[in-house]
């Protein structure tokens, strides 16, 4: 009986192997097709495309969650203009996709390393962002919008393009979001001027 046992407990490790096999050659065929726009390592060289590598598993499968119900403005990446990006925007992409694939390359690019980008900045606007952050922001996206630990997402070194365009759909209404975290925000309190100086802090260097 023992004997069986033992072999039992093998089978299952056996099988358990298997499947964890048959997941990550999934997941390394899915995340192909993200590489394109988001860059093999989830590092995008495209300013409006954020890089998607480090940041929380949770802010990665929600985003495909959001773009999948259309809760995000399906916008076509500006690389797409020319071609050197395939023409069809988030939510074609999400469409598609399963609950377990979606979480599959959450898994995947949560457990790579944030690479913060290196954007021109303007250095006055950058230090009265800071301000604003600190005074608006900071409640949520701590650590200056750098903590890879907050679950509200990292913004510091996020592609300036990107986090424009997010910030403009927040004010607008166009991209949904906790109820309570715009209310706190109130983003459209703020002037054009206050947030392109927020833009402008998150495009400076990390300390």
């Amino acid at each position: 009986m023992a004997g069986k046992g033992v072999d039992m407990r093998i089978l299952g490790l056996l099988v358990m192997g298997m499947v964890i096999m048959a997941q990550t050659a999934a997941g390394t065929d899915l995340v192909k097709s993200c590489a394109v726009c988001h860059g093999p390592d989830g590092v995008s060289r495209w300013s409006d495309v954020p890089n998607i590598a480090g940041l929380p598993e949770v802010v990665i499968a929600n985003a495909l969650y959001d773009f999948r119900g259309h809760s995000r403005p399906c916008r076509k990446a500006a690389c797409a203009a020319d071609g050197a990006c395939p023409d069809v925007d988030m939510c074609e992409v999400a469409k598609p996709l399963s609950d377990g694939e979606m979480d599959m390359i959450a898994r995947y690019y949560s457990a790579r390393p944030f690479s913060p980008s290196v954007a021109d900045y303007d250095v006055a606007k950058a230090s009265i962002g800071a301000v604003i952050h600190e005074q608006r922001c900071e409640v949520c996206h701590s650590g200056g919008g750098s903590d890879p630990k907050d679950e509200a997402s990292i913004l510091r070194g996020q592609n300036i393009d990107y986090v424009r365009n997010a910030l403009s759909d927040y004010r607008s209404g166009d991209r949904l979001g906790e109820e309570a975290m715009l209310k706190h925000l109130n983003l459209k309190a703020l002037d054009d001027d206050q947030v392109d100086a927020l833009v402008n802090f998150y495009a400076s260097p990390m300390n």
